[in-house]
C-alpha cells in the first residue's frame, strides 16, 4: 500500500464515519460537509501532507506487524 493511499483512507474515513453519523438526517448539511472534506483532503494532497500521514500510518502498522513476528535473523559481522 502506498503512503498516499494509506494517508488518504486514515484521514477520510473517520471524517466520513462522524458526518454520517451527525448528519444523517440533514441531507443538505451532509453533502456540504462532504464537499468540504474533499477540498481539505485535495488541499492535503497537494501540499504533501497525505504522504506524510500515510507514511507515519505505514511505519506505525509496520512496528506493530514486527512486533507480533519473529525477531529477524542477525546478519553476520564481517
Amino acid at each position: 500500500m502506498t503512503p498516499t493511499i494509506a494517508g488518504l483512507i486514515a484521514t477520510g474515513v473517520p471524517l466520513l464515519l462522524v458526518g454520517l453519523a451527525f448528519l444523517r438526517g440533514r441531507r443538505a448539511v451532509l453533502a456540504f460537509y462532504l464537499v468540504a472534506c474533499a477540498v481539505g483532503l485535495g488541499y492535503l494532497f497537494t501540499t504533501g501532507a497525505i504522504d506524510d500521514i500515510g507514511a507515519k500510518v505505514l511505519e506505525l502498522i509496520g512496528q506493530a506487524t514486527a512486533e507480533k513476528g519473529a525477531e529477524p535473523a542477525a546478519a553476520p559481522a564481517n
